[in-house]
């Protein structure tokens, strides 16, 4: 299994690098303590997020590479959010490890969604055996991202391995526009054969994932020096470049296939070459075609990396194709190549911050929701499930359903939240007494606040407020005159005998004018 290789190359490969890591985050998923590996600091879940249980994969999945071990389970919530620091405006590498590892015994390996501040980054289809991981390139919008899990089929959990983020140089991948996640599509080692360890962290000192390949019909081949200098600003690692692949024949066409999930698709495209040999009499060069468009022509410079990238609006499969020219007396060779697939157009607008601002009171006050974070209304299928949203500018929350969840204490202030709609709080073990604001929220129409343990009056906000429809009934020491009902109490109390005493007075005044009718007949 690849990914095994590059745990491996993650724990045992040697001290390489110098590059600076301290600002990226790398967590052990499930696992009970921190502890370091090489220059890594492999940290546990509890400062990035507060719900899930740790969890072991089973003894016949077991493995001696402690990172894939343990995994981080969530059972309760829809959506589980990992809060991770972006202390600095930078793109950000984000990668995240599912291995399944038959934790549960029931041999059901679960299919989720995975999601990054509110977008939809991939659908997470597990394998009973082999790990599988997924990548993305994204600017940070502020202090945080979040990498959220969430549950797309009722029986189904997600779950997740480990969970890394590591700034990129900001001249690093310039062709990527920074409006658009990038999601790591294909990384070919190209020359390496399938029994190569994958290159990773350290000997990447960009923590890249670099898998062997050698495309059908090619000749693998490997540079005659072991040091390089770098024109690119990717800096694929050396031992990625010093290996490489050649069409069989000096005129023939090296031409790579590449296929992908959606018809629609603009992919980055980035290359990799060095000249392979010292050659004093030929010069090797070839031109870089990506979907039969011409980008630049290619000449290999010996012990040197170079690159060529392009941005290729795709429809269904991407073809790079290197073609010699018809004089040609070297053929076409690559070390390596990068595709990456644009995400689908960003979120720009989440949930409105007044929204935000009273969830962040409501979660901050009952312990029972302290573990709910990331947007809560986006991506709208995959909204908090105890609450409603409608709209996208900004989405707005209309609902609170949190009827049993066993809240208790006092009720918060959370009236900047306007645009609500319904608000459910029966059969919890809230007290005091029951917020005026409740009844000054200009959209309620549903207010539950049914047994629970409320006390004082019922404010006249709410009882007055013809537009709400409220129940409070199950509040032993609320005292309270029925709202609505008491508005028909005092009618039928007044109205009754107001109305009995003008029906006894119509009567008397008809019988009173018949009579006198009656006399005037008679004289």
């Amino acid at each position: 299994m690849e990914i095994w290789v590059f745990l491996f190359m993650v724990f045992f490969a040697s001290k390489t690098l110098s590059q600076d890591t301290t600002d990226w985050v790398r967590i052990d998923c499930g696992s009970e303590i921190s502890y370091p590996s090489e220059e890594i600091w492999w940290q546990t879940d509890d400062e990035f997020i507060k719900t899930g249980k740790n969890k072991l994969v089973s003894r016949r999945s077991y493995s001696s590479l402690e990172l894939l071990n343990t995994l981080r389970v969530f059972t309760q919530q829809n959506k589980n959010c990992y809060t991770l620091p972006t202390p600095t405006p930078a793109r950000y590498f984000i990668r995240a490890v599912f291995y399944y590892g038959n934790y549960d015994g029931l041999s059901k390996p679960p299919t989720f969604d995975l999601e990054f501040d509110g977008n939809k980054w991939a659908t997470v289809e597990t394998s009973l055996t082999d790990p599988s991981y997924y990548e993305l390139v994204y600017a940070n919008k502020g202090e945080n991202i979040s990498v959220c899990l969430a549950r797309t089929y009722h029986d189904q959990f997600p779950f997740i391995s480990s969970l890394e983020l590591w700034p990129l140089p900001d001249n690093m991948y310039a062709g990527m526009s920074r409006d658009s996640a990038w999601l790591q599509s294909y990384r070919y080692n190209y020359g390496a054969s399938d029994t190569d360890w994958i290159i990773g962290y350290p000997t990447d000192e960009y923590n890249r994932i670099w898998k062997p390949m050698v495309p059908t019909g090619l000749i693998p081949v490997v540079a005659d020096f072991y040091s390089l200098y770098y024109t690119t600003v990717e800096y694929p690692p050396t031992s990625a470049i010093i290996q490489a692949v050649r069409a069989p024949n000096p005129t023939d066409t090296i031409s790579l296939q590449f296929t992908f999930s959606k018809t629609n698709t603009l992919n980055h495209v980035v290359v990799y070459f060095t000249e392979v040999a010292f050659n004093i009499n030929e010069t090797r060069s070839f031109d870089f075609y990506v979907n039969n468009n011409f980008m630049v022509t290619i000449r290999p410079e010996y012990e040197n990396c170079t690159d060529a990238w392009a941005n290729a609006p795709t429809v269904g499969a991407m073809e790079v194709e290197l073609r010699p020219p018809i004089d040609s007396v070297l053929p076409p060779v690559i070390s390596a190549i990068e595709v990456y697939t644009a995400s689908d157009p960003l979120v720009t607008i989440g949930t409105s911050q007044d929204d935000l601002d009273g969830l962040a009171v409501l979660i901050s006050t009952f312990e029972q929701l302290e573990g709910w974070s990331g947007d809560p209304c986006l991506p709208s299928d995959t909204i908090w499930q105890w609450l409603n949203c409608i709209g996208n500018d900004p989405p707005r929350v209309t609902s609170l359903n949190l009827s049993g969840y066993e809240l208790d204490g006092s009720l918060p202030d959370f009236s900047q939240m306007q645009a609500l709609e319904t608000i459910d709080l029966g059969n919890n073990s809230l007290e005091g007494s029951i917020p005026d604001f409740l009844g000054k929220l200009p959209s309620l129409k549903l207010l539950n606040l049914s047994y629970n343990n409320f006390s004082g009056e019922v404010p006249q906000s709410i009882t007055k407020n013809k537009k709400i429809k409220y129940q409070i009934n199950g509040n032993p020491s609320l005292h309270h005159h029925k709202g609505k009902n008491l508005g028909l109490i005092i009618g039928l109390t007044i109205g009754i005998p107001v109305g009995l005493i003008l029906v006894f007075a119509l009567v008397y005044f008809l019988t009173r004018k018949s009579q006198c009718l009656a006399t005037d007949k008679l004289q």
